[in-house]
Protein backbone atom coordinates (compact mmCIF):
# COMPACT_ATOMS: atom_id res chain seq x y z
CA UNK A 1 0.00 0.00 0.00
CA UNK A 2 1.00 3.79 -1.16
CA UNK A 3 1.78 5.88 2.17
CA UNK A 4 -1.21 8.45 2.82
CA UNK A 5 -0.63 11.90 1.81
CA UNK A 6 -1.62 13.65 4.70
CA UNK A 7 -1.95 17.54 5.79
CA UNK A 8 -1.33 18.09 9.56
CA UNK A 9 -3.33 21.28 10.80
CA UNK A 10 -1.98 22.23 14.05
CA UNK A 11 1.18 21.70 15.66
CA UNK A 12 1.15 22.06 19.26
CA UNK A 13 1.73 19.27 21.93
CA UNK A 14 -1.00 16.24 19.89
CA UNK A 15 0.51 17.68 16.36
CA UNK A 16 3.71 16.70 17.57
CA UNK A 17 2.87 13.60 18.50
CA UNK A 18 0.57 12.73 14.82
CA UNK A 19 4.00 13.96 13.12
CA UNK A 20 5.98 11.78 15.21
CA UNK A 21 4.30 9.03 14.41
CA UNK A 22 4.55 10.06 10.67
CA UNK A 23 7.99 10.18 11.07
CA UNK A 24 8.54 6.81 12.55
CA UNK A 25 6.06 5.23 10.06
CA UNK A 26 7.08 6.61 6.54
CA UNK A 27 5.77 3.42 5.13
CA UNK A 28 2.25 4.45 6.35
CA UNK A 29 1.91 8.66 5.89
CA UNK A 30 3.58 10.91 3.96
CA UNK A 31 2.97 14.31 5.97
CA UNK A 32 2.44 17.13 2.48
CA UNK A 33 2.29 20.06 4.87
CA UNK A 34 1.85 21.45 8.30
CA UNK A 35 -0.47 24.58 9.67
CA UNK A 36 2.04 26.23 12.20
CA UNK A 37 3.45 29.75 11.80
CA UNK A 38 6.54 27.99 12.95
CA UNK A 39 6.88 25.01 11.19
CA UNK A 40 5.10 25.46 7.79
CA UNK A 41 2.28 27.08 6.34
CA UNK A 42 0.81 29.94 8.24
CA UNK A 43 -2.66 28.53 8.92
CA UNK A 44 -4.80 26.11 8.35
CA UNK A 45 -6.64 27.91 5.58
CA UNK A 46 -3.83 28.39 3.41
CA UNK A 47 -3.14 24.68 3.58
CA UNK A 48 -6.74 23.65 2.50
CA UNK A 49 -6.18 26.22 -0.43
CA UNK A 50 -3.00 25.38 -1.77
CA UNK A 51 -2.55 21.51 -1.16
CA UNK A 52 -4.91 19.72 -3.83
CA UNK A 53 -2.72 16.25 -3.55
CA UNK A 54 -3.15 15.47 0.09
CA UNK A 55 -5.93 12.63 0.45
CA UNK A 56 -6.42 13.03 4.90
CA UNK A 57 -6.50 15.65 6.94
CA UNK A 58 -4.90 15.09 10.52
CA UNK A 59 -6.87 18.27 12.98
CA UNK A 60 -4.86 19.64 16.04
CA UNK A 61 -5.70 22.28 16.02
CA UNK A 62 -7.11 24.78 19.47
CA UNK A 63 -10.41 23.03 20.51
CA UNK A 64 -12.80 26.52 18.77
CA UNK A 65 -11.07 25.97 15.34
CA UNK A 66 -11.72 21.81 15.10
CA UNK A 67 -15.49 22.78 13.74
CA UNK A 68 -14.65 25.12 11.03
CA UNK A 69 -11.44 23.13 10.05
CA UNK A 70 -13.33 19.98 9.84
CA UNK A 71 -16.30 21.32 8.04
CA UNK A 72 -13.58 23.03 5.32
CA UNK A 73 -11.55 19.65 4.99
CA UNK A 74 -14.52 17.66 4.80
CA UNK A 75 -15.94 20.01 1.47
CA UNK A 76 -12.57 19.55 0.18
CA UNK A 77 -13.06 15.71 -0.13
CA UNK A 78 -10.99 14.72 2.65
CA UNK A 79 -10.92 11.87 5.14
CA UNK A 80 -10.20 13.08 8.88
CA UNK A 81 -8.53 12.27 12.06
CA UNK A 82 -10.04 14.80 13.83
CA UNK A 83 -8.73 15.97 17.62
CA UNK A 84 -11.62 15.87 20.75
CA UNK A 85 -13.82 17.64 20.97
CA UNK A 86 -14.86 17.48 17.39
CA UNK A 87 -17.01 20.21 18.09
CA UNK A 88 -18.08 23.05 20.87
CA UNK A 89 -21.98 23.22 20.54
CA UNK A 90 -24.33 21.00 19.37
CA UNK A 91 -25.43 22.60 16.70
CA UNK A 92 -21.65 22.37 15.53
CA UNK A 93 -21.54 18.67 16.01
CA UNK A 94 -25.15 18.29 14.08
CA UNK A 95 -23.86 20.08 11.36
CA UNK A 96 -20.94 18.43 11.10
CA UNK A 97 -22.78 14.69 11.39
CA UNK A 98 -24.97 16.26 8.27
CA UNK A 99 -21.54 17.02 6.29
CA UNK A 100 -19.75 12.99 7.48
CA UNK A 101 -23.17 11.54 6.08
CA UNK A 102 -23.80 13.54 2.79
CA UNK A 103 -19.64 13.48 1.80
CA UNK A 104 -19.54 10.03 2.96
CA UNK A 105 -15.51 10.65 4.14
CA UNK A 106 -14.29 8.32 6.57
CA UNK A 107 -13.55 10.11 9.92
CA UNK A 108 -11.88 9.04 13.00
CA UNK A 109 -12.60 11.16 16.51
CA UNK A 110 -9.16 11.31 18.45
CA UNK A 111 -10.19 9.59 21.26
CA UNK A 112 -6.88 7.22 21.95
CA UNK A 113 -8.39 5.78 25.29
CA UNK A 114 -10.65 3.66 22.79
CA UNK A 115 -6.77 2.28 21.55
CA UNK A 116 -5.19 2.08 24.67
CA UNK A 117 -4.38 -1.58 25.60
CA UNK A 118 -5.98 -1.49 28.92
CA UNK A 119 -9.21 0.17 28.39
CA UNK A 120 -9.62 -2.72 25.15
CA UNK A 121 -8.72 -5.00 28.03
CA UNK A 122 -12.07 -3.86 30.33
CA UNK A 123 -14.10 -3.76 27.52
CA UNK A 124 -13.36 -7.13 26.56
CA UNK A 125 -13.90 -8.46 29.56
CA UNK A 126 -17.15 -6.36 30.49
CA UNK A 127 -18.87 -8.32 27.52
CA UNK A 128 -17.59 -11.53 28.45
CA UNK A 129 -19.86 -11.42 31.24
CA UNK A 130 -17.59 -12.52 33.74
CA UNK A 131 -19.31 -10.27 36.64
CA UNK A 132 -22.64 -10.67 35.08
CA UNK A 133 -24.87 -7.08 33.94
CA UNK A 134 -23.49 -3.94 35.26
CA UNK A 135 -25.50 -1.92 37.37
CA UNK A 136 -23.44 0.91 38.19
CA UNK A 137 -20.39 2.38 37.36
CA UNK A 138 -18.05 4.72 39.70
CA UNK A 139 -15.31 6.15 37.26
CA UNK A 140 -13.00 9.08 38.61
CA UNK A 141 -10.67 11.48 36.60
CA UNK A 142 -8.37 12.52 38.94
CA UNK A 143 -6.39 15.63 36.50
CA UNK A 144 -3.71 16.65 39.40
CA UNK A 145 -3.25 19.89 40.82
CA UNK A 146 -0.14 20.27 39.04
CA UNK A 147 -1.73 19.22 35.61
CA UNK A 148 -4.64 21.59 36.39
CA UNK A 149 -2.08 24.59 37.06
CA UNK A 150 -0.80 24.11 33.45
CA UNK A 151 -3.60 23.52 31.34
CA UNK A 152 -6.41 24.86 33.03
CA UNK A 153 -5.64 27.85 34.37
CA UNK A 154 -2.30 29.04 32.80
CA UNK A 155 -3.25 26.91 29.34
CA UNK A 156 -5.45 26.85 26.71
CA UNK A 157 -8.58 25.30 28.65
CA UNK A 158 -8.78 27.85 31.26
CA UNK A 159 -11.60 29.52 30.20
CA UNK A 160 -14.77 28.48 28.41
CA UNK A 161 -15.12 31.10 26.10
CA UNK A 162 -12.06 30.46 24.56
CA UNK A 163 -11.80 26.60 24.50
CA UNK A 164 -15.21 24.55 26.30
CA UNK A 165 -16.60 23.95 29.38
CA UNK A 166 -13.83 21.34 31.18
CA UNK A 167 -16.58 18.50 31.33
CA UNK A 168 -16.12 18.66 27.32
CA UNK A 169 -12.59 19.99 26.66
CA UNK A 170 -10.98 17.35 29.30
CA UNK A 171 -13.65 14.73 29.96
CA UNK A 172 -15.46 14.04 26.47
CA UNK A 173 -12.65 11.33 26.63
CA UNK A 174 -14.18 9.82 29.84
CA UNK A 175 -17.84 10.38 28.93
CA UNK A 176 -16.76 8.41 25.22
CA UNK A 177 -15.43 5.37 28.04
CA UNK A 178 -19.00 5.64 29.63
CA UNK A 179 -20.79 5.44 26.40
CA UNK A 180 -18.85 2.70 25.42
CA UNK A 181 -18.94 0.71 28.61
CA UNK A 182 -23.08 0.85 28.58
CA UNK A 183 -22.88 0.01 24.75
CA UNK A 184 -24.92 2.89 23.31
CA UNK A 185 -27.95 3.00 25.90
CA UNK A 186 -29.59 5.54 25.79
CA UNK A 187 -29.18 8.24 28.38
CA UNK A 188 -32.30 8.82 30.53
CA UNK A 189 -31.53 11.86 32.91
CA UNK A 190 -28.43 13.64 33.64
CA UNK A 191 -28.08 15.82 36.59
CA UNK A 192 -24.34 17.41 37.81
CA UNK A 193 -22.51 19.64 40.05
CA UNK A 194 -19.63 21.26 40.21
CA UNK A 195 -17.35 24.68 40.86
CA UNK A 196 -14.32 26.90 40.69
CA UNK A 197 -13.47 26.63 44.36
CA UNK A 198 -9.35 27.43 44.74
CA UNK A 199 -8.61 29.34 41.61
CA UNK A 200 -9.30 32.66 42.12
CA UNK A 201 -8.05 36.04 43.25
CA UNK A 202 -8.90 36.26 47.11
CA UNK A 203 -7.58 32.99 47.22
CA UNK A 204 -3.84 34.18 46.38
CA UNK A 205 -1.74 34.28 49.35
CA UNK A 206 -0.66 37.24 51.09
CA UNK A 207 1.71 39.18 48.89
CA UNK A 208 1.42 37.06 45.89
CA UNK A 209 2.58 39.10 42.73
CA UNK A 210 1.28 38.62 39.07
CA UNK A 211 4.07 36.28 38.26
CA UNK A 212 6.08 33.47 39.70
CA UNK A 213 10.03 34.29 39.35
CA UNK A 214 10.63 36.49 42.35
CA UNK A 215 7.04 35.60 43.84
CA UNK A 216 7.57 36.13 47.90
CA UNK A 217 4.98 33.47 48.45
CA UNK A 218 6.87 30.90 46.14
CA UNK A 219 8.44 28.97 48.54
CA UNK A 220 5.20 27.44 50.03
CA UNK A 221 3.08 27.85 46.76
CA UNK A 222 2.74 24.13 45.45
CA UNK A 223 1.69 25.70 42.24
CA UNK A 224 4.59 27.91 41.75
CA UNK A 225 5.85 27.46 37.68
CA UNK A 226 9.52 27.20 38.78
CA UNK A 227 8.78 24.01 40.70
CA UNK A 228 6.19 22.59 38.18
CA UNK A 229 8.31 23.34 35.26
CA UNK A 230 12.20 23.64 35.96
CA UNK A 231 12.73 21.37 39.16
CA UNK A 232 10.27 18.81 37.92
CA UNK A 233 10.06 17.20 34.49
CA UNK A 234 6.66 15.97 34.80
CA UNK A 235 4.70 18.82 32.27
CA UNK A 236 7.58 19.46 29.85
CA UNK A 237 6.23 17.31 27.54
CA UNK A 238 3.66 19.95 26.66
CA UNK A 239 6.54 22.13 25.00
CA UNK A 240 8.22 22.11 21.60
CA UNK A 241 11.32 23.03 23.52
CA UNK A 242 11.50 20.86 27.30
CA UNK A 243 15.47 22.19 27.95
CA UNK A 244 16.08 23.31 31.26
CA UNK A 245 16.79 26.33 29.44
CA UNK A 246 13.84 26.21 27.19
CA UNK A 247 11.58 25.97 30.72
CA UNK A 248 13.36 28.93 32.09
CA UNK A 249 12.25 30.68 29.04
CA UNK A 250 8.27 29.46 29.69
CA UNK A 251 8.65 30.34 33.78
CA UNK A 252 10.28 33.97 32.80
CA UNK A 253 8.46 35.10 29.82
CA UNK A 254 5.36 33.07 29.05
CA UNK A 255 1.59 32.79 29.79
CA UNK A 256 2.66 29.74 31.87
CA UNK A 257 5.23 31.57 34.57
CA UNK A 258 1.93 33.61 35.86
CA UNK A 259 0.48 33.01 39.28
CA UNK A 260 -2.36 30.45 39.11
CA UNK A 261 -4.70 32.56 40.97
CA UNK A 262 -4.75 35.49 38.51
CA UNK A 263 -4.91 34.18 35.38
CA UNK A 264 -8.58 34.96 34.71
CA UNK A 265 -9.58 30.84 34.70
CA UNK A 266 -13.86 30.31 34.98
CA UNK A 267 -13.46 26.61 34.21
CA UNK A 268 -14.32 24.16 36.96
CA UNK A 269 -11.74 22.57 39.60
CA UNK A 270 -14.31 19.92 40.46
CA UNK A 271 -17.50 18.40 38.77
CA UNK A 272 -19.71 15.45 39.60
CA UNK A 273 -21.69 14.02 37.01
CA UNK A 274 -24.77 11.42 37.33
CA UNK A 275 -26.24 9.09 34.57
CA UNK A 276 -29.39 7.45 34.32
CA UNK A 277 -29.56 5.22 31.28
CA UNK A 278 -32.42 3.16 29.50
CA UNK A 279 -30.79 -0.46 30.25
CA UNK A 280 -30.71 0.12 34.04
CA UNK A 281 -26.83 0.97 34.27
CA UNK A 282 -26.31 3.88 36.48
CA UNK A 283 -22.93 6.13 36.22
CA UNK A 284 -21.42 8.57 38.74
CA UNK A 285 -18.59 10.41 36.89
CA UNK A 286 -16.50 12.76 39.07
CA UNK A 287 -13.50 14.88 37.58
CA UNK A 288 -11.40 15.96 40.78
CA UNK A 289 -8.60 18.91 39.64
CA UNK A 290 -7.46 18.72 42.78
CA UNK A 291 -5.97 15.67 43.56
CA UNK A 292 -2.24 14.39 44.47
CA UNK A 293 -2.21 11.78 41.92
CA UNK A 294 -3.08 11.50 38.49
CA UNK A 295 -5.09 8.73 37.01
CA UNK A 296 -8.39 7.19 35.93
CA UNK A 297 -9.88 5.18 38.46
CA UNK A 298 -12.93 3.03 37.78
CA UNK A 299 -15.36 0.66 40.12
CA UNK A 300 -17.86 -1.59 37.93
CA UNK A 301 -20.62 -3.30 39.74
CA UNK A 302 -22.57 -6.27 38.29
CA UNK A 303 -25.00 -9.05 38.88
CA UNK A 304 -21.94 -11.54 38.84
CA UNK A 305 -18.92 -9.75 40.45
CA UNK A 306 -17.42 -6.73 40.44
CA UNK A 307 -14.35 -5.04 38.35
CA UNK A 308 -11.42 -2.41 39.28
CA UNK A 309 -9.55 -0.57 36.94
CA UNK A 310 -6.54 1.68 37.98
CA UNK A 311 -4.05 3.08 35.81
CA UNK A 312 -1.86 -0.40 35.85
CA UNK A 313 -3.74 -3.09 36.36
CA UNK A 314 -7.46 -4.73 36.20
CA UNK A 315 -9.18 -6.82 38.95
CA UNK A 316 -12.12 -9.21 38.46
CA UNK A 317 -13.73 -10.34 41.88
CA UNK A 318 -16.47 -12.66 41.28
CA UNK A 319 -18.98 -13.65 43.89
CA UNK A 320 -17.34 -16.49 45.65
CA UNK A 321 -14.83 -17.22 43.73
CA UNK A 322 -11.07 -15.94 43.69
CA UNK A 323 -10.44 -12.68 42.53
CA UNK A 324 -7.92 -12.17 39.04
CA UNK A 325 -5.94 -9.52 38.87
CA UNK A 326 -4.38 -8.18 35.09
CA UNK A 327 -1.45 -6.05 35.17
CA UNK A 328 -1.43 -4.09 32.03
CA UNK A 329 1.33 -2.29 32.63
CA UNK A 330 2.49 0.98 30.20
CA UNK A 331 3.04 0.47 26.59
CA UNK A 332 5.60 2.98 25.31
CA UNK A 333 4.17 5.80 23.85
CA UNK A 334 1.11 8.27 24.83
CA UNK A 335 -2.09 7.85 26.71
CA UNK A 336 -0.72 4.25 27.57
CA UNK A 337 0.00 3.24 23.79
CA UNK A 338 -3.16 4.44 22.59
CA UNK A 339 -1.57 8.00 20.60
CA UNK A 340 -0.09 4.77 17.98
CA UNK A 341 -2.91 2.85 18.46
CA UNK A 342 -5.28 5.39 16.87
CA UNK A 343 -2.65 6.53 13.89
CA UNK A 344 -2.73 2.62 13.12
CA UNK A 345 -6.12 2.42 13.14
CA UNK A 346 -7.18 5.40 11.29
CA UNK A 347 -4.55 3.97 8.29
CA UNK A 348 -6.93 0.60 8.35
CA UNK A 349 -9.94 2.30 8.05
CA UNK A 350 -9.19 4.62 5.30
CA UNK A 351 -7.63 1.71 3.36
CA UNK A 352 -10.62 -0.50 4.18
CA UNK A 353 -14.30 -1.04 3.04
CA UNK A 354 -15.81 -1.73 6.01
CA UNK A 355 -15.82 1.18 8.08
CA UNK A 356 -19.16 2.74 8.80
CA UNK A 357 -18.36 6.58 9.50
CA UNK A 358 -21.28 8.11 10.11
CA UNK A 359 -21.97 5.17 12.78
CA UNK A 360 -18.94 5.90 14.28
CA UNK A 361 -19.23 9.77 14.39
CA UNK A 362 -22.72 8.98 16.25
CA UNK A 363 -21.05 6.93 18.92
CA UNK A 364 -18.50 9.52 19.36
CA UNK A 365 -21.35 12.44 19.52
CA UNK A 366 -22.66 10.79 22.28
CA UNK A 367 -19.99 11.79 24.72
CA UNK A 368 -20.52 15.67 23.59
CA UNK A 369 -24.37 15.04 24.02
CA UNK A 370 -23.52 14.01 27.92
CA UNK A 371 -21.32 17.20 28.48
CA UNK A 372 -23.76 19.72 27.04
CA UNK A 373 -26.64 18.15 29.31
CA UNK A 374 -23.76 18.07 32.06
CA UNK A 375 -23.04 21.56 31.76
CA UNK A 376 -26.71 22.34 30.98
CA UNK A 377 -27.93 20.60 34.35
CA UNK A 378 -24.37 22.40 36.54
CA UNK A 379 -25.57 25.72 35.32
CA UNK A 380 -29.44 25.41 36.03
CA UNK A 381 -29.29 22.97 38.72
CA UNK A 382 -32.02 21.20 37.29
CA UNK A 383 -31.84 17.23 36.09
CA UNK A 384 -31.56 17.21 32.02
CA UNK A 385 -33.88 14.23 31.21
Amino acid sequence: MTPIRTVLLGYGIRGRIYADYIRRHGDEFTLVAIADPGAGYPDWQTVLGSVDDAEAAIIALPDRLHFPAAKAALEKGLDLLLEKPVACTREECEELRRLVASTRRRVMPGYVLRHNDHYRKVSALLRSGVIGDVTSIHHLNAVSYAKTAHAFCRGSWAKAAESGPMILTKCSHDLDLVAWWTGGSPVRAVSSFGSQRLFIPEHAPTGASARCLGCPAAATCPFDATKLYLESEELRYHFADPSDEGMRRVVESSPYGRCVYTCGADVVDHQHVLMEFASGVHVNFEMEALSSRRGRFTRFFGTKGTLLSDPATITVRPYGQPERVYATGRPDGGHGGGDDGLMRDFRRILREDDYDSVAAFDACLESHYLAFAAEESRLTGRTVR
